[in-house]
This record gives structure tokens, C-alpha cells and sequence, in this order.
């Protein structure tokens, strides 16, 4: 999906209606798609409260809610000025509720045992100024009512109320949602570092026929993008041609980041892994190990034969390395064998001072980045500090973070939209290096594989908690690797 200006959106809309789409039709496109999406994260119906402004918007959500209600939905509407003042669309979707939704006088109490959802159809991208007094106090009832009752999310139209759609600047009592449905086109200042705390997860909502002209130099990673690479295998692939992958990781009191790593790079296809850990260590991770994978002891990192890999992964776990180990992870990244660099692999080349070359993936952290990029600091803006990064080093780059960015010197910024808060926790980032390192050493280049990762990682955490085996405050690492195999088809069938 294309990133773009509130003009360009609002000249795309009117063009498509010129050239024959009614009002109405987009309307019920695009609310169709929001409920077909809303229905993916919550797959148990429950209660949907929408609150309502006077505008198109309004009109949006209420049609929403009337697909929900022939799913078995509960519904329900609140709204701040009587219905003469709606929009003449608005008015009309209301109409075809039958029978009429509850409209609420009063903030909504959720319902015991089900999921609630509270749809912010405020404010469109049209909005101008200020929020009037109205509307901010319904904005701060929702963010109140989210914040007091761990069932309920905040599902935004477009763009959150309060919300700026072209600098991401969020204004006094601006909705605080859990989800954006972007419609047509994601505005460009749901990008901004500014705005991520209230878009949330973004969900792009295509509208057929629509032709806008797009931001330059930046993109969504969308499972439109990615399914072509998750295409059937051909019939006679064998092992040795799905790659062989030499994984560098796990030390002493770090025995998961080695398992975790290596068995996301099995699940992401890798035909071979192979774990490479000292002697000492050997006893402790072997017997922990799944038994596809093989685990090599070594006396020191030099005694690992390079030319046996497609690919390496170095880094999750490792500690700090004495100045021999150092040395043979420099000689493997000179090599130019296709190399994740995560964890304290990349910390060890911010110690060394490394400039990290064009056929090194490099995944960190905002931490890891300012270890790396002593300047970065200096820098406010994440996708500065990518620009940076790419001045200084020829390394493709996964900027972790509640909207990872990946890139690579010569392409756009690529957004990740998938995830949850809940991935803030151990492990995930182990699991993210052994998917893309899993890819890379099938043969795909680093930029596509970072892409797969960071979206197959976000997509594997959502289903485990709309499957309801995790929550927010439960997710862990294993909970995402185990359900990355439904993440895969997920995305290969063009998934939200």
C-alpha cells in the first residue's frame, strides 16, 4: 500500500467518484474491508461501540457496524450532535440497521466474557484545527475506558481523532488506538515516531481503482508484497538446495538465544542448520537442542569451515568473545558470505569499529544502533538515524522498534505494520534473526528476507493472541516461533 499526503488522498477520492464510483460504493468498500480485517484480530464476536461525528466518517463506521451485527456482533453507537447535523450518507447507513442499534447516552460498559471494541469514526482526514470541545471529550471517554478494562481496544478509521494526518502530531485528549484502518492509502504522518503511540498497528484497507500519487522513497511491508515469496517449493527440491545456514550463538547462561535462533531459521525453510558453540558450553545446549539440528563443538570460532554455508547468523547470546573469536567472526564477515549480525554481534563490531559490508544483514535494536552510530543521538527522528546508519555502514538494516524499519542503501524505507506490545520481551529478537537468516541462506537477498521476518515475526505474535494462547502480558518468544507456521499461510493468503 502507498504512503501519501492528505491532498493527494482527498484529489485520488474525488477523481474516483468523477469517473463514475458513487459516495456510497467507496463507503461500503472501505467498510467492508475494515470489518473483514476487524474480524481477523477478534474471531470471537463480542460488542462494537462506535462513536460517531458528523461526517463521512461517521457514515463508515456505521456501516461497519452493520457487517459485524450479521457476524453475531453486539452493536452500539455514541454520539456528540443529533442526527440533523449528520452527514446526508451518515444518516442513510443508519437507516439500514435493522433493528436499530442501542445509541448510548452514557460511556459503554463492556460485557462480561467478550471482546469490546470501541470504533473511532470522529474525525476524517478532512479535519481541520483544533478538536472541538464535543469531540475532545469523547475522545478522552474512549482512551479512559480503554485504559480502565484490559478487553476492550481501539479501533481507528483511517486516522485516529486528534491525530494529525500529515505531520503525525497528536493533539490534547487524542484517541489512543490499538488499531488504524487505513483506507486507500496509509497518511504519511501515521509515520511519524510522534504518532506511533496512538495509530498503533497499522491495517491497509485497498480501495479498487483508486490511483494516488505516493510519498517517494517510502513503503509498507504488506502481505500483498510477500506472498510471491511464499510460493509452493517445486516438486523435487531436496535438502542441500534449501541452503545451510552456520549459526555462531548461545554461551553460558544464555543457552535460549542459540535455540531460539536456530530453530526459527529451521521453521523459516532452512534445508541445514548447524550451531557452532564451545566445547564448555557443549553439554549444557546439546541435550536442549531439537534433534533436526546440529551442534558442532569448537575449541575457538576459527575452526569453523566457512565454505560449508550458504549463510551465518552471529550473534544472539554470545556474550563477550575473546580476541581469537573475534578475529574469526571478522575473517567470515570479509568472506562475503550472506551474514545475519545480531545481538552481541553487533556490539562486538561497535567495540572493533567494524564498517559492516554490503552482504551483512544488521538487526538492532535502538540500543544496539546508538553503540553502533555514536552521532545517532543527535538525531530525533528514527528514519534519520536509518538514513545515518546507511551513510556509515554498506549493511542492509532491520531498526527494530514498535515500527521497524528495514533498509538497505539504494531502496525506500519499508515500514513494518505488523505487531503487538507484547513482543517486548526476551527472545523475540533471536527468533527475528534466525527467520531472516533461515531465508537468506535459501538464497533470498537480505532486503527480502528482512521483509519476511520482521512481518512473519509481528503476524506469528498477533495469531497468538486473536487465537487467544497468549495476551499481551504473556506473549513470549516461544509463543511466536511456535505459531510461525500459521503466520506463513496467513500472509501467503493475502492477510490483513
Amino acid at each position: 500500500m502507498k504512503v501519501c499526503s492528505t491532498e493527494n488522498m482527498q484529489i485520488a477520492e474525488r477523481e474516483l467518484i468523477v469517473s463514475g464510483t458513487p459516495a456510497r460504493t467507496l463507503m461500503k468498500l472501505a467498510s467492508s474491508g475494515i470489518a473483514e480485517s476487524l474480524m481477523q484480530f477478534f474471531p470471537d464476536p463480542g460488542l462494537c461501540v462506535a462513536y460517531v461525528g458528523k461526517g463521512n466518517n461517521g457514515g463508515d463506521a456505521l456501516t461497519v457496524l452493520n457487517i459485524l451485527k450479521q457476524h453475531g456482533w453486539e452493536i452500539g453507537f455514541r454520539t456528540a450532535y443529533p442526527r440533523n447535523e449528520w452527514s446526508e450518507l451518515s444518516v442513510r447507513q443508519l437507516a439500514e440497521i435493522s433493528p436499530p442499534p442501542q445509541e448510548y447516552q452514557a460511556p459503554p460498559l463492556p460485557r462480561t466474557g467478550k471482546p469490546m471494541i470501541l470504533l473511532d469514526g470522529l474525525l476524517g482526514i478532512g479535519a481541520k484545527g483544533m478538536l472541538r470541545r464535543e469531540i475532545s471529550a469523547l475522545c478522552a471517554e474512549m482512551n479512559y475506558i480503554r485504559n480502565r478494562c484490559g478487553a476492550i481496544r481501539t479501533v481507528a478509521i483511517d486516522i485516529p481523532t486528534g491525530v494529525d494526518p500529515d505531520t503525525g502530531m497528536p493533539q490534547q485528549n487524542a484517541v489512543e488506538a490499538d488499531f488504524t484502518m487505513c483506507i486507500g492509502a496509509v497518511k504519511q504522518g501515521l509515520l511519524d515516531d510522534d504518532a506511533t503511540l496512538f495509530a498503533g498497528r497499522l491495517v491497509c484497507i485497498d480501495l479498487p481503482g483508486l490511483h494516488v500519487q505516493a510519498l517517494p522513497a517510502t513503503e509498507l511491508i504488506t502481505s500483498s508484497r510477500l506472498t510471491k515469496f511464499l510460493s509452493a517449493r517445486p516438486y523435487t527440491d531436496y535438502k542441500n538446495k534449501r541452503g545451510h545456514i552456520g549459526v555462531i550463538a548461545g554461551s553460558e547462561g544464555m543457552l535460549g538465544a542459540a535455540r531460539l535462533c536456530c530453530e526459527a531459521a529451521l521453521r523459516a525453510g532452512a534445508g541445514l542448520v548447524t550451531l557452532h558453540v564451545h566445547k564448555n558450553v557443549y553439554p549444557l545446549i546439546a541435550p536442549s537442542m531439537p534433534p533436526e539440528i546440529m551442534v558442532r563443538p569448537v575449541d575457538s570460532y576459527a575452526d569453523i569451515s566457512i565454505r560449508t554455508f550458504s549463510a551465518f547468523l552471529i550473534g544472539p547470546g554470545i556474550g563477550s568473545v575473546s580476541e581469537e573469536d573475534a578475529e574469526a567472526i571478522r575473517l567470515i564477515l570479509e568472506t562475503g558470505t550472506p551474514t545475519v549480525l545480531d545481538a552481541d554481534g553487533l556490539n562486538l563490531a561497535a567495540a572493533m569499529q567494524w564498517n559492516l559490508g554490503e552482504h551483512v544483514l544488521a538487526t538492532p535494536h535502538h540500543g544496539e544502533i546508538r553503540r553502533l552510530l555514536p552521532d545517532a543521538d543527535n538525531y530525533a527522528i528514527r528514519a534519520d538515524i536509518a538514513d545515518c546508519f546507511l551513510a556509515e555502514h554498506e549493511a542492509a538494516l532491520v531498526y527494530k522498534g514498535a515500527r521497524t524499519i528495514v533498509t538497505q542503501r539504494g531502496k525506500p524505507l519499508f515500514y513494518n505494520i505488523t505487531g503487538d506490545p507484547g513482543m517486548a520481551t526476551a527472545g523475540q529478537g533471536d527468533v527475528l534473526a534466525g527467520i531472516c537468516g533461515g531465508f537468506i541462506s535459501q538464497g533470498e537477498s537480505l532486503l527480502v528476507s528482512a521483509v519476511l521476518g520482521v512481518y512473519l515475526c509481528g503476524r506469528a505474535s498477533e495469531m497468538a493472541i486473536s487465537a487467544g494462547e497468549a495476551t499481551q502480558q504473556t506473549l513470549t518468544a516461544g509463543d511466536t516461533l511456535r505459531h510461525l507456521p500459521s503466520a506463513i499461510l496467513s500472509t501467503a493468503r493475502l492477510c490483513y
